[in-house]
């Protein structure tokens, strides 16, 4: 589909971020607050809080993702680092399941996994919904941990809040793409914005979106270009962008460096050992020697 001629471009992952810290506690206390200010400098307050805390939702993102690379056994590091490559956000059991799939084919688990497995009675990953690999209509579990973990924070303080009842939604077992949607999609509401449809059901971080006016809006009101204007200095989507796709905190920034190759118990230490090398070598070079002797006196004898 063809983008509107006038739509803000932006990354789903600065989007979300973006309205996240618009509707937080922090943001939503401090626009209220009736200050005497200059109306510039109340601006670069509101800039310099909406910011930080965007760096704040990125640490907490990033955090979710190294959970995430923890709760997989080495075997399965190992595995998906030489088929997929050093990106861990592109590890489909990061990317979709969100653990380890060892345990689905039968391979060997870890005590922990084990032991829930068994609680469980269940042929299912412990703590994954088991997809396919191909299929993108839903966060990545580590990005749904994140925004339960972010929404959890933001409903734990008594301030209030407009987005109260969609926030609430994404404290529930169930909570996926749907949610964070309908977050997203009541705050640009406010700003009589939507995201222009799309063809692909795919829900990716790094999709761009397009954020376009509604058409349901009094004729006699601002413009296409005063509506976008105003939702882009509100939500900061310019800074936003440009902040969350240079980050180092970013999902496809973090890269696994492999472990080097592990040898068996006894020939590590074997080599690990430099005394056991020097015996080694002593003892070939001895038995070589009365090898050597024996066969040279059984010549000389039969000389």
């Amino acid at each position: 589909m063809e983008s509107p001629s006038s739509c803000l471009r932006v990354t789903r992952l600065a989007l979300i971020h973006a309205v996240l810290a618009y509707a937080s506690p922090e943001f939503t206390a401090m626009s209220c607050l009736p200050l005497a200010l200059p109306t510039e400098i109340r601006f670069r307050i509101l800039t310099h809080l909406h910011l930080t805390l965007s760096a704040s939702l990125l640490e907490s993102l990033n955090h979710s993702l190294q959970s995430a690379l923890g709760d997989l056994c080495d075997s399965c590091k190992a595995y998906n680092f030489h088929v997929y490559g050093q990106n861990v956000s592109d590890w489909p059991e990061i990317r979709v399941t969100g653990g380890c799939w060892c345990a689905k084919i039968g391979g060997h688990q870890r005590p922990e996994i084990a032991r829930a497995r068994d609680r469980s009675n269940s042929d299912v990953c412990v703590d994954a919904k088991i997809r396919s690999p191909m299929v993108d209509s839903d966060p990545p579990p580590y990005f749904i941990f994140h925004l339960h973990h972010v929404a959890v924070t933001y409903l734990s303080t008594a301030s209030p809040s407009p987005y109260t009842r969609e926030i609430e939604a994404m404290v529930t077992s169930r909570a996926g793409a749907k949610e964070i949607d309908a977050l997203v999609l009541q705050v640009l509401r406010h700003f009589q914005c939507c995201v222009a449809p799309s063809k692909t059901r795919a829900w990716k971080l790094e999709d761009e979106l397009c954020i376009i006016p509604i058409s349901e809006r009094p004729s006699k009101g601002p413009s296409d270009d005063e509506i976008l204007c105003t939702l882009q200095l509100a939500l900061e989507l310019n800074r936003h962008r440009n902040f969350v796709s240079h980050s180092k905190l970013h999902p496809r920034n973090m890269k696994l460096t492999p472990p080097l190759i592990s040898h068996p118990p006894d020939s590590k230490h074997l080599d690990s050992n430099p005394g056991s090398r020097n015996i080694s070598l002593i003892c070939g070079v001895a038995l070589a020697c009365v090898l050597f002797g024996v066969k040279y006196g059984s010549l000389a004898a039969w000389w």
